[in-house]
């Protein structure tokens, strides 16, 4: 992923990207999560062609390009 996507990734309040698992952690728990910043992050990686899942904890684990 470039750094520019690595970059707005890590402007949010309530998630961080972790390179070496290569998920997006949500730092709030599930019962906690910001929609609005995680459907934003979605919208990056999306707009990116970037393959992701929803994994347990409202996190996002980076599968690759499409």
């Amino acid at each position: 992923m470039s750094e520019m996507i690595v970059s707005e990734l890590n402007s949010f309040n309530n998630y961080r990207y972790e390179s070496n698992t290569k998920r997006i952690v949500n730092l709030k728990g599930a019962s906690n999560a910001d929609m609005d910043e995680f459907l934003a992050i979605a919208h990056i990686l999306d707009s990116n062609y970037i393959k992701y899942k929803f994994t347990t904890n409202i996190d996002i684990r980076i599968l690759g390009k499409i």
